[in-house]
Parts: C-alpha cells; structure tokens; sequence
C-alpha cells in the first residue's frame, strides 16, 4: 500500500515555513509520496483574503518545480536516501462542491485510490483545533496525521490521544501567510 502524506492548505501565499515541514516530513517520514493539496477556499477562511484560487495554483505549481530541484541538490548532497524525492500539487479541491471539508476531500481520495493510505500533514496550531472541523473527530479517529510543532503550541497530549505522529525534533519556523500579507515579518 502507497503512503502519500498530504498537506492541505490555501498557501496564501506559500512560503518558506511550508515548504521546510514538506523537506523535513520527505527525509524524516516513511512515506512514497508528499502532496501539497491547495485549497481554493477554505471554509474558515474569507475569501476577500484570498488571492485568485487558479493564481495560487500557478504560482505553486511554479515555486513547487522550484523547490523540487533544490530539494533534488540537498538529497544528493546529504546522502538521503528518502522513498519520496519531491512535492507533487493535487488541485482535487477545484473538482469538488464548496464546501470544502478535510473529511469530505479525504474520502473522496480514499475512493479514488483505495490502494493508498491518506496521511495528513499539519502544524501544531491546526492540529489543535481539528477536532472543531467539521467531521474533525472522525478525521482523527479514520486518518494517520503527522503534526508539525509550532511555537506556543503544547500537542502531545493530544498527540497521544489520537496516535498521532508529533515530529517533536523538526526546526521550528514562525512564518505565517497572514504574517506575510500584513507584511509583519
């Protein structure tokens, strides 16, 4: 069975913070395969914040390309040996009815590929409110999830109540997209 992790996100705009969790989860985690799956509206989100969904998609198809080289460079240079050597983008949330759940993405995936276990990736903050998401315990009861830390976030305990894998030694980062947009950086 194919291990694809998957981090879900409006990557509004994508930067530095997400693409280092997609770094550490390739070399650290036993997965074949890391997905950055854009979202072209998040429910909690307005969309008066966001920028173009088909822009957002471009321009991470574009940065992700980017990235995957640079990534290729790192792996040959530390001598990783990772099963997964890149970032692909999945746009399945531009092919799916708003709203657009985690759960409802998720179960759709599993029926598309039912040969593939679905990880989710997410940062600590997230994490911590996953469970208010709409079907956001059964994600946590049905799904393999790989939280990231971030500063201020204390998710062990939770951690452990949902078998959840805490990646405790990743470098933390404190970039955020809405820091980056009110440029408060």
């Amino acid at each position: 069975m194919k291990r694809v992790a998957l981090y879900f996100g409006s990557f509004n705009p994508l930067h530095y913070g997400h693409l280092g969790v997609a770094e550490y989860v390739i070399l650290n985690c036993d997965i074949d395969r890391f997905e950055m799956v854009l979202s072209p509206h998040n429910p909690f989100k307005d969309k008066a914040n966001l920028a173009d969904p088909l822009q957002r998609l471009k321009d991470l198809k574009k940065a992700i390309s980017k990235f995957n080289r640079s990534l290729k460079e790192r792996i040959i240079a530390t001598g990783a040996k990772p099963k997964c050597s890149k970032v692909t983008v999945n746009d399945i949330e531009f092919h799916l009815t708003e709203p657009l759940y985690t759960f409802n993405t998720m179960k759709e995936l599993q029926k598309r590929n039912p040969d593939t276990e679905y990880i989710i990736v997410v940062g600590a903050d997230s994490f911590k409110i996953m469970p208010k998401w709409y079907l956001g315990e059964n994600i946590l009861k049905e799904f393999k999830v790989i939280v990231y830390p971030r500063k201020g976030y204390r998710v062990k305990t939770m951690c452990r109540k949902y078998k959840a894998l805490y990646l405790e030694e990743a470098p933390l980062n404190n970039i955020s997209s809405t820091q980056i947009r009110n440029a408060q950086l």
